[in-house]
């Protein structure tokens, strides 16, 4: 019997979900450094063969410091050789040289996501059950019973994601979906639907069947099987009682040319958006964009993670992370490893120093649950970081990430300091004293902005922990006057991926789109950033995270040449018309990958 852990589930669900490959380049900590970045020309570098690109008459956002903004680019390969003045940039234009009249856009390094699950939303969108467009029960089912009824002969049926806020209750309570709404559209195969989170799911009665969940069945670590009155699984399970299910049912196999496919349409996307490099959550599937790289199709400069979950063993990921080095080299670079240390707000598995709310359905003193024993999550981040590997954890509730600061300072004690550069990704709520030992830590926090303004996963957060302590999520503000290290990351496909939108909501945190952001959909305005915060977020810091900082994130000589061109100058814009500008070019590793 096939297991659903191939390539298909791990993108779909990416439910609980590289290094010491090449490591990483060395760097230091990114801040101002005013250095100006205009190189005069001299009878050597009059010389030179000219450049392939020069850009000219532009605002050039070096991302040095706020105000080294110059007017002109070149680029000779894969490289800047030179960043000015327009008359400086003349000696660089020859008779092959393209010349590109930037006409007052602005220039800025390629945006960059510190936290993403790569290929996004395709595998489903073209291969599975999608949801994209619904919102309520009735839109999901429709969309179920069309797939079913257009594969008929599929073992398994896989897809997502919807929205927990489709049964909520008047009281604030959220049972979740049920099984008998799946089982009237196919009760002979399993179904399993993963929601908008990726950590819970909506399976049929044969799921829980093959998967041997009954009214019997308890809890597993860091996982909660939804239960009616009468004590029977309802069909909703969240974080680690997904595994029972996945783990044991048959699927379709997505073959390598299906998924190569996928990666092809994401890029597309991703430049589009002015996307030219990520920290990427598909560390299983490398050889696929191997392949792409070996033909010269990749235009995305990757670094890959792998996540480690429970029982694996140190000795155990450390031989799967070894393995991955005939992966790496141009542009794929390996050496991080994601580990969860808890679930999420609205499944009621993040892990709080408060208890939820009653609504939350566990109780009056539920304080959340890791799938992690603490003791075995503390000895992994000690053991592989004592290879060398950076750690990248998964923390949401303020519970977790104590619990990470405090592995990441045993690890500091028991290996020595070095340039570790720990991650969290989320960090969703944190207390006061730990935002300073963030700080002290040098910890890189990998923030998904798009999650900071008052949507329905805010509405969802309100339930299940009070809209006091739900509204004081995210306090970036606090943590950059501290000196926390701030990376711009989406976690798609749990929301989109755009750079503009999550810029956009990190200076004004209110909605990003049209029909909503002249409503007040604000949360906790006082912790925005300024725009020129929120691009060195989506530039530099993530450059930084994935130990490149001294070869992109900055448009300097002699760096990557991966920058992206915007119709406007969003630094000094109108905020809420951040999100509408137009990606005029994006350049990938010297080369022209999207043109409007």
């Amino acid at each position: 019997m096939k297991r659903i852990t191939g390539k298909r589930l791990k993108t779909c669900l990416a439910l609980l979900c590289a290094a010491s490959l090449l490591g990483g380049c060395q760097g230091q900590k990114p801040e101002e450094t005013p250095a100006p970045s205009q190189t005069t020309p001299t009878p050597e570098t009059e010389n030179m063969n000219a450049a392939d690109i020069v850009l000219k008459n532009g605002i050039i956002q070096t991302m040095v410091s706020e105000d080294d903004r110059q007017e002109a680019v070149a680029i000779l390969g894969d490289k800047i050789v030179y960043v000015g003045t327009n008359e400086g940039a003349e000696a660089y234009i020859g008779d092959a040289t393209q010349v590109i009249d930037l006409n007052g856009a602005m220039a800025s390094p390629g945006f960059m996501d510190g936290h993403i699950h790569t290929p996004g939303a395709w595998i489903s969108r073209l291969y599975e059950i999608n949801f994209e467009g619904c919102s309520t029960n009735e839109e999901y089912l429709a969309k179920v019973k069309e797939f079913v009824e257009a594969h008929p002969d599929y073992k398994t049926y896989i897809g997502g994601s919807f929205m927990l806020n489709a049964y909520a209750k008047p009281d604030g309570t959220n049972p979740g979906p049920v099984k008998e709404d799946l089982d009237a559209i196919c009760s002979d195969k399993p179904i399993i639907l993963s929601d908008v989170s990726y950590h819970s799911a909506w399976v049929n009665s044969k799921a829980l069947e093959i998967a041997g969940i009954t009214k019997d069945t308890k809890n597993p670590a860091g996982g909660v099987i939804a239960k009616n009155e009468a004590g029977e699984p309802t069909g909703y399970l969240t974080d680690g009682a997904v595994n029972l299910v996945r783990d044991v049912l048959e699927h379709e196999e997505t073959t390598d040319e299906m998924y190569i496919e996928a990666i092809k349409k994401f890029q597309e996307e991703a430049n589009a958006y002015g996307v030219t490099g990520m920290l990427s959550l598909d560390g299983e599937n490398m050889a696929a964009y191997k392949t792409l790289a070996d033909q010269n199709a990749l235009n995305l400069r990757i670094r890959f993670a792998s996540t480690i979950n429970p029982p694996t063993t140190p000795e155990e990921a450390i031989e799967k992370l070894n393995a991955q080095k005939p992966y790496i080299g141009g542009l794929l670079t390996g050496g991080t490893v994601k580990i969860f240390s808890d679930g999420v707000t609205e499944g009621a598995t993040a892990v709080m120093l408060k208890p939820y709310s009653e609504s939350a359905g566990m109780g009056d003193n539920w304080l959340g649950e890791s799938i992690w024993d603490y003791a075995d999550f503390e000895n992994m981040v000690l053991a592989l970081d004592k290879e060398g590997f950076q750690i990248h954890v998964h923390a949401i509730g303020d519970g977790a990430v104590q619990q990470t600061l405090d592995a990441y300072e045993k690890a500091v004690e028991t290996n020595g300091k070095r340039d570790a550069r720990y991650t969290m990704t989320h960090v969703c709520a944190i207390e006061p004293e730990d935002i300073k030992r963030n700080a002290s830590l040098g910890v890189i926090n990998a923030l998904q902005f798009l999650w900071m303004y008052n949507d329905e996963l805010c509405e969802l957060e309100k339930a299940f922990i009070g809209e006091e302590r739900a509204l004081a999520m995210y306090p970036v503000k606090d943590m950059l006057e501290q000196n926390c290290i701030i990376s711009g990351a989406s976690d798609s496909p749990v929301t989109n991926y755009n750079p503009l939108e999550e810029i956009e909501v990190a200076v004004t945190r209110n909605c990003p789109y049209p029909e909503l952001e002249d409503t007040d959909m604000t949360r906790t305005p006082s912790q925005a950033i300024t725009a020129y915060q929120a691009l060195e977020a989506y530039t530099k810091n993530v450059a930084y995270q994935s130990f490149l900082d001294n070869e992109i994130g900055t448009i300097e000589v002699g760096k990557k040449a991966d920058l992206v061109i915007l119709g406007q100058d969003i630094l000094n814009c109108e905020p809420k018309t951040i999100s509408d500008t137009e990606i005029l070019y994006t350049i990938s590793d010297g080369r022209i990958v999207y043109q409007k």
